[in-house]
């Protein structure tokens, strides 16, 4: 799933200019994958809370695996719009199902090794999903391609379906029953009761996840202003997921041994100096150079936001927690793209990311405790 994933995330701006939008209207498509995280983040918590784990992670692979059929089938952007946006609803979805199975079952001094190895896996499949997509792209075209990623979410589905653990019996969890406007009223109700770790560690979180999906899109976009094809281009960005995949072990160690903020620090400031750096690629070469020093960054803090996470989940809360904090860092992937496409101007979004990775830094320097040595017990 995780090739799967990159594969479509690469496509999907390049498939939007190849039917003629422009690079904001690409921004604008691709931001639809976060709106559909955003949207998905609550009521997949009451999925998994009623249902367990595996019921969450088997209808989140499904909605990917239609989602890339609906682009496959459609030249029309806004068909392609809203089916990025149920695919960012199954890739959400998809994410909290594992980080909640994984908070429930992982201790505090092993969850920074535990959830680097997630990103580790995440980051796996950027280094060969845009390299399978730009070759697979040349060679096939599009439409193949997109039919290859649903069959990733085939075979995804049955290997969650055999291995993946069953729910436990006679739960009937309190909100299992929860409305659509009981989510609604859920919402500023979480945010409200845990405000202080939204307003600094959730702030962190938001920074730091639109630097992320700024890179993913703004390296996209300027590599093919700068006439690089797009085979070149899925190498450049494989090379530097393979730097990023390489980095997460030690990511990883430093998160455990070291702390979350370090590690943390050491992310957003690394990739915030990458975008800046960005406008300032006239070449592949160069714009390989930048994408290592981002893939640096990114590697520091594979699983850093999963990891404050699950620290700071309240264990009596934990799904409903997750599915609040998910949606707060998936706002911030969803704020980059729309900043990308309000401003128009790659370089004025690019500066605009930097800026607001330096705020997103003051305040995990600042504001934000070391959740390292934090036990295992409820907020207050």
């Amino acid at each position: 799933m995780a090739i799967a994933q990159a594969v479509l995330l690469v496509v999907v701006p390049l498939y939007v200019l190849e039917l003629g939008g422009s690079p904001a209207h690409a921004a604008l498509v691709y931001a639809m994958r976060g709106l559909g995280s955003v949207a998905v983040n609550l009521p997949a918590s009451v999925v998994i809370d009623r249902y367990g784990h595996r019921a969450g992670m088997v209808s989140a692979i499904a909605l990917m695996g239609g989602a890339a059929v609906l682009i496959a089938l459609t030249d029309d952007s806004r068909l392609v719009a809203a089916a990025t946006l149920l695919f960012g609803a199954g890739m959400g979805g998809w994410l909290l199902a594992r980080l909640a199975l994984i908070t429930l079952h992982i201790p505090n001094h092993r969850r920074g090794n535990a959830l680097s190895g997630l990103a580790g896996l995440q980051r796996l499949g950027m280094l060969v999903g845009p390299l399978a997509g730009g070759i697979g792209i040349e060679m096939l075209g599009f439409r193949p391609v997109l039919l290859l990623v649903t069959t990733a979410t085939v075979i995804a589905v049955v290997l969650v379906s055999m291995f993946a653990p069953a729910p436990p019996e006679h739960s009937e969890p309190e909100i299992g029953g929860m409305s659509a406007a009981a989510l609604l009223v859920l919402v500023p109700t979480l945010l409200r009761r845990y405000r202080k770790v939204f307003l600094t560690a959730g702030a962190y979180a938001f920074a730091l996840q639109l630097l992320r999906e700024q890179r993913g899109l703004l390296f996209v976009l300027w590599g093919t202003g700068l006439g690089i094809a797009p085979d070149e281009l899925g190498g450049i960005i494989s090379l530097g997921a393979t730097l990023d995949m390489l980095m997460f072990p030690l990511g990883g160690w430093v998160i455990d041994h070291r702390g979350r903020k370090p590690a943390g620090l050491m992310c957003i400031g690394l990739m915030a100096l990458a975008l800046a750096l960005l406008p300032l690629t006239e070449s592949a070469l160069t714009l390989t150079l930048v994408a290592l020093l981002a893939a640096v960054g990114n590697g520091m803090g594979s699983g850093i936001v999963l990891t404050m996470g699950a620290d700071l989940a309240p264990v009596n809360d934990t799904s409903r927690f997750l599915g609040a904090w998910r949606m707060v860092g998936d706002v911030g992937a969803l704020s980059g793209p729309l900043l990308t496409s309000a401003l128009g101007s790659i370089v004025a979004a690019l500066g605009a990311s930097a800026a607001i990775g330096l705020f997103g830094a003051v305040m995990l320097w600042r504001f934000v405790e070391e959740t390292l040595s934090r036990p295992d017990v409820p907020a207050a």
